[in-house]
């Protein structure tokens, strides 16, 4: 019944926040990766992979957990 209310506009442009932020998430994942420079060049690759195979877990397990480990 809720749904009912809220009109197609306003759908699509939740929708379409949610898609920028899932983007910006993923983005800044992978730039931050790029610039760490106490990350070796394979463990840079590997976390790359899964960020692309698994983009949104991939990147808040990088962003919570990876960045800030020495590898």
């Amino acid at each position: 019944m809720l749904l009912a209310q809220v009109e197609s506009n306003q759908i699509a442009i939740i929708i379409i926040l949610a898609a920028i932020l899932w983007l910006a998430l993923i983005l800044a994942a992978l730039f931050h990766i790029s610039r760490n420079n106490t990350m070796g060049f394979s463990v840079k690759v590997l976390w790359f992979i899964i960020i692309l195979f698994a983009p949104f877990f991939g990147s808040i397990i990088y962003l919570i957990w990876g960045k800030n480990k020495k590898f």
